[in-house]
């Protein structure tokens, strides 16, 4: 049942990610404008992206202290990319961490590092839209946007380190026969996310977030250059991003769909790109990066992952109340 869950996911997200190419003429289009070598240029820095991403993944890992290589918190992310393209499908990477536990992880140990990566991606990209601001001369009143990425982030960083608020909510939890028994496992989870909304553990993914979003920004520039003739500054590839991935993260439409597309065609329209090129450029780059992350991540999760495809191994049945993982993942706090 659990198998054919999962091919039942992939297809739906292979599903999505070939209706995503479904006008294929702006794509090739796009493309056909572009050397050889500008191609295999774009080729390159999809794939560095992707590096990078599961670079913070592992990293967030291993900073919630989990028992998991660096190399497997690597692969857990590229292979996850398989389901990109539904909503949710970002969450695979933590049911895929699993797998390098030892039995020792669960669920509920990865989820704590998504959590802690979306706050590190809003303080990165409220960082990256405020440069680019400041690099446009835009008005000073979209500045409200980054700055209120940035408080929001922190004040979440501060809610989740108040042990006020924790046991609040623990308490609350415990009152309910329905929500009672999960309590143990929240406060786990808990702990851990204390542990990684550390400036120790969020620092190195901010910046990894941020070399990610300059990776985006040198694509954005090379699809202008290569289908106008105005081209793209780096500064207005970088407002354009930021504000882009801002709007993605503030407004709760699953991946993005619409929005970051509108998004990009309208700030693309703002620095004096037309809005039948600027059409172009969104579509192929939302496009490319959807294909793109879709292919690497069935190619890897067949390498690598194949069991959950062909036949799921059994977990050694493990006491919830105290797993060692836990323990691991708390040891040396200040």
């Amino acid at each position: 049942m659990r198998r054919t869950l999962v091919f039942v996911v992939l297809a739906i997200a292979v599903g999505c990610a070939v209706w995503g190419l479904r006008d294929p003429t702006v794509v090739t289009t796009t493309l056909s404008r572009l050397s050889p070598g500008g191609v295999l240029l774009l080729l390159f820095l999809l794939g560095a992206n992707e590096f990078v991403k599961g670079l913070r993944w592992a990293w967030y890992l291993r900073a919630a202290r989990l028992p998991i290589r660096f190399f497997d918190g690597l692969t857990s992310y590229l292979a996850a990319q398989s389901a990109s393209a539904i909503p949710g499908g970002t969450l695979l990477s933590a049911r895929l961490a699993e797998e390098h536990g030892g039995g020792q992880v669960r669920l509920r140990h990865t989820t704590p590092p998504l959590l802690a990566q979306g706050l590190g991606d809003l303080i990165a990209v409220s960082f990256v839209a405020a440069a680019g601001i400041a690099l446009t001369a835009q008005s000073r009143l979209q500045l409200t946007a980054p700055l209120g990425g940035i408080l929001v982030a922190f004040l979440a960083v501060a809610a989740i380190r108040s042990e006020r608020i924790g046991s609040a909510l623990a308490q609350a939890l415990g009152k309910r026969q329905l929500t009672r028994r999960i309590v143990p496992a929240e406060e786990d989870a808990r702990r851990t996310l204390v542990l990684l909304c550390r400036l120790r553990a969020l620092g190195p993914g901010i910046v990894a977030s941020i070399f990610s979003s300059l990776i985006a920004v040198a694509i954005l520039v090379l699809l202008a250059d290569a289908i106008t003739l105005r081209g793209l500054g780096p500064h207005e590839a970088l407002y354009v991003h930021g504000m882009t991935m801002l709007a993605h993260l503030f407004l709760p439409i699953p991946n993005g769909f619409g929005t970051s597309e509108l998004s990009l065609v309208g700030l693309l329209n703002v620095i004096g790109i037309g809005f039948a090129r600027a059409t172009a450029i969104a579509v192929t780059y939302r496009a490319l990066g959807l294909g793109f992350r879709t292919l690497v991540g069935l190619l890897i999760l067949v390498l690598r992952y194949h069991h959950l495809l062909v036949e799921l191994r059994r977990r050694p049945d493990t006491a919830p109340a105290s797993a060692p993982a836990l323990d691991f993942a708390v040891e040396g706090q200040d």
